[in-house]
């Protein structure tokens, strides 16, 4: 047995794991240890790395001991994590004051830099993007930023941490809107344009690339490879058989990004996903979102503690998300809303509703990308937490009227990393494929009118209620 550790973080929790590179989905162990953000005020989110760096060390340290292996069986280690977050370092490696996570949108004033870079960087204008957010730090810390030597995204970092080498894995430096998108490195004369020196930023590599090797405290051998993960929905679209040309893969959590393969780097002329690189050097990811379903549904199912009711309620409607994604629709979303509700609706059916709604979202999700590749989705693979009890897969093979694949298994980034490592070491492995349990396809007809009803309500509310920023 040749096993593999690996560090999955999220901006709340960080799940540490270690699998067997022989046969990838096999999970020996995985310890979960939760994260603190802190919010100093309002739109802002940060994160300490000392606390941040401690958790990861204890539940790695955590995680390689429940597995009960030796350290001679283990091939290496890898790191997945949360898009757009980052820290800045000094000369010496120091942390700079706290690190800033996605979900931060201090840079909504700088956002407008990234306006028409989208044939370039493959992302529109949004606060949340790495690149505005370190405009605002130059303008509101200036003693920080001239402090700075280096910025490195959480990915980066931790690495940094394992092995003293800094680098940027590609995925990362995409995802925050400073990458040339099509040649894989850095947008260098945007970045110049902005005046952000090129001396800050690492050296690019792809994912599984060997960094360098493991130091001292973090539970497995010295000079264990240490090989660059990639962004956290391209690792989880690896391990369920998302590298598959034109498959696109719902990654169904708090919030769902919908991603598809693609040999080459998306041109659409409505300029509507994001486009980054995948874990493979050969492919691309184009990405939708269907916002923030999941995280209602487990909301009402915590708060009313009720499932989803066999029959729907007559006209309901739960309106959570946006029908595409797009800058528009993510400027200005439309206020969360229970519409049709009467005084005989049960807890069951707003469930219903509220499940609903994910599907509608994923549905617009996967017919914008469809008309941005140009073709049908070869295959749609559904996985993640709020996927795991398969009712929105089977929701979905209906409402696409398409077969639907239902990854049963949530460790997909853990059997990705894995086959990361395997293959930056030389070792034997296979990329996972599609999972075996299919959905059939459903009456997709049954929904069209419901979903027509959904998407013109949520187009309503966003014209009669925006959300301020």
């Amino acid at each position: 047995m040749v096993l593999v550790a690996g560090l999955d973080v999220g901006g709340s929790a960080v799940k540490a794991w270690v699998a067997d590179a022989g046969h990838p989905g096999r999970l020996r162990s995985s310890v979960t240890r939760p994260l603190r953000s802190i919010r100093p005020r309002p739109y802002r989110v940060e994160m300490d790395p000392a606390g941040w760096e401690a958790a990861c060390r204890a539940a790695l340290q955590e995680a390689v001991e429940a597995s009960g292996s030796p350290p001679g069986d283990f091939l290496g280690v890898t790191v997945s994590t949360l898009r757009q977050g980052f820290v800045l370092l000094d000369g010496a490696a120091r942390v700079l004051g706290n690190g800033i996570l996605n979900s931060d949108r201090r840079g909504a004033a700088y956002a407008s830099v990234l306006a028409g870079t989208h044939p370039l960087t493959g992302h529109w204008p949004a606060p949340e993007l790495t690149l505005p957010k370190l405009l605002a730090v130059r303008a509101e810390e200036p003693e920080r930023w001239a402090a700075s030597t280096r910025v490195l995204f959480l990915h980066d970092w931790l690495v940094e941490r394992m092995t003293g080498v800094q680098v940027t894995e590609a995925s990362y430096a995409c995802a925050g809107g400073m990458a040339d998108v099509a040649a894989r490195t850095w947008a260098g004369n945007l970045l110049d344009r902005c005046g952000i020196p090129r001396s800050l930023l690492a050296p690019v590599v792809e994912a599984g690339t060997v960094v360098g090797e493991l130091r001292e405290g973090w539970g497995l051998p010295r000079t264990l490879p240490v090989v660059a993960g990639c962004a956290d929905t391209q690792l989880a679209a690896m391990g369920v058989g998302g590298l598959g040309e034109g498959v696109v893969t719902v990654v169904a959590g708090s919030s769902t990004p919908v991603q598809a393969a693609t040999a080459s780097p998306v041109e659409d002329p409505l300029g509507r996903p994001w486009v980054s690189t995948h874990a493979a050097p050969h492919l691309w990811a184009a990405e939708g979102n269907a916002g923030y379903p999941g995280t209602f549904s487990g909301w009402w199912s915590e708060l009313a503690k009720s499932e989803p009711a066999a029959a729907r309620a007559p006209g309901l409607l739960a309106v959570t998300a946006a029908p595409y994604w797009a800058q528009e629709t993510w400027a200005v979303k439309p206020p969360a809303s229970l519409l049709g509700l009467r005084p005989d609706t049960t807890a069951a059916q707003v469930a219903t509703a509220l499940l609903d709604a994910h599907a509608f979202a994923v549905r617009g999700s996967v017919e914008d990308l469809e008309r941005a590749l140009g073709r049908p989705a070869s295959a749609v693979v559904v996985c993640g937490g709020a996927a795991a009890d398969g009712a929105l897969p089977r929701l979905l093979a209906e409402v696409l009227g398409r077969d639907v694949h239902h990854a049963q298994q949530t460790q997909g980034a853990a059997v990705a990393g894995a086959v990361l490592v395997a293959g930056a070491v030389g070792a034997h492995t296979h990329v996972p494929g599609l999972p075996p349990t299919v959905l059939p396809a459903g009456d997709r007809g049954a929904h069209d009118e419901p979903y027509a009803r959904w998407c013109s309500a949520t187009a309503a509310l966003r014209a009669a209620l925006p959300e301020e920023e």
